[in-house]
């Protein structure tokens, strides 16, 4: 304990008066991932420097941004088991994902089913057509750990015919068992609609066969690829309605929509670059997820324990997905997070865009420190954050 007491109050005094922008210590992946491999900048390099844009024209640049999109299209597929049931539809990102999803599949009249712990990327639009009367909505609540309670989604299903949920809460990293939610879906003929924003890749998932209906990912958190981009894979036999209408490059001809798919929700130029990122993002963490699993479960449970040690009040149990969530005493979660940023370190503070998640923890108006790790994030690096909160705690002590 003094050895690792004399490490922190080290690392603290050496930083301290050194700080500058491209020494900032980056905790903030479960918003976006800071590191990106180099496939991925080459990709986009590529893309600035040869413009065309894909499916408008017949000449060589044109064809190869589509055959680049195809390949993202494929090789997506592909990694999650896919390529047989599903299509997959391009999107600027998961919340545009998730809309298109639940706007989409709902007619009117549905029996919808979610948690507590979404995001307002679901919660938002569900909400919504409950207020315009198209559905009906049930709000399963969280076991004392935690987590979604696969019992009481069962309990409740049973009156559902949509159910909306995510593989891990963006807040606290709860993990959610959705191997068995999918069982239940696919046994009793429900739609299951799963976020992934915080699970993929590293909680496994194939959809092959599952009770999986569709799956809203970003581009820009755990596949490594660029801001901008995100998917929907979608099982061919569910019929959704698009959110937009407008040139595909298809049936030019005609002024009515388009109706095959993916084309007829791809209106408009689609971002080649970030997509053929994408692509080699999601290759390159998909080929490294073990290592990158093990790596980062062991530095967040290394980042609980230091927490645990200093006094902070925690948040989080699973540690599958880097994400800790915690608060110092009575402090304010944006003092905290400032404070923090003062001292070279990003993290972020309060409701993170879930305002049922801290009612159900009680840190609704406090709100909470959210410090989310990476695969590229150094164990000194993790010192260093702990002893800067070992200091803070002091502060609000004396």
């Amino acid at each position: 304990m003094i050895l690792i007491y004399c490490a922190r109050t080290f690392f603290v005094q050496n930083r301290i008066s050194c700080i500058d922008k491209d020494d900032m210590i980056y905790l903030d992946n479960a918003a976006t991932s800071r590191f990106k491999p180099k496939c991925v900048l080459d990709a986009l390099i590529f893309d600035v420097t040869h413009s065309a844009n894909s499916g408008r024209a017949g000449h060589d640049e044109a064809i190869d941004k589509s055959i680049r999109i195809q390949k993202c299209r494929e090789y997506l597929l592909s990694v999650f088991g896919a390529s047989d049931e599903y299509t997959l539809i391009f999107t600027k990102n998961c919340t545009e994902a998730l809309n298109l999803a639940i706007f989409g599949i709902v007619k009117g009249g549905e029996r919808v089913l979610t948690g507590v712990n979404e995001h307002n990327s679901v919660l938002r639009p569900l909400y919504k057509l409950k207020q315009e009367g198209k559905i009906s909505l049930e709000i399963v609540k969280t076991n004392p750990l935690g987590r979604i309670d696969v019992k009481d989604v069962e309990k409740f299903a049973t009156n559902a015919d949509i159910l909306v949920f995510g593989g891990a809460c963006n807040v606290n990293g709860a993990i959610c068992d959705i191997q068995s939610i999918a069982d239940y879906c696919k046994n009793n003929g429900k739609i299951l609609i799963l976020d992934g924003a915080q699970s993929v890749p590293l909680i496994p998932l194939t959809l092959k066969n599952s009770g999986i209906s569709m799956l809203a990912c970003p581009g820009h958190k755990g596949l490594h690829g660029v801001q901008g981009t995100g998917f929907l894979i979608v099982r061919k036999d569910i019929k959704l309605s698009p959110l937009l209408y407008g040139g595909t490059g298809t049936f030019s001809s005609d002024v009515t929509p388009v109706v095959e798919m993916p084309d007829s929700f791809e209106a408009g130029t689609l971002f080649s670059g970030g997509i053929d990122a994408l692509r080699q993002g999601a290759k390159w963490s998909f080929d490294n997820v073990d290592k990158n699993r093990k790596y980062i479960d062991r530095i967040t449970k290394n980042i609980l324990h230091g927490l645990h040690d200093i006094g902070a009040t925690l948040y989080t149990r699973d540690t599958q997905t880097g994400v800790v969530c915690f608060n110092l005493a009575n402090a304010d979660s944006g003092y905290i997070a400032d404070k923090l940023n003062e001292y070279g370190i990003c993290v972020r503070g309060g409701l993170h865009c879930a305002p049922l998640v801290h009612r159900e923890q009680g840190t609704s108006f406090q709100g909470a420190v959210r410090a989310s790790v990476g695969c590229e994030t150094k164990e000194g690096e993790i010192a260093y954050f702990l002893s800067v909160v070992e200091r803070l705690m002091k502060g609000l002590k004396s």
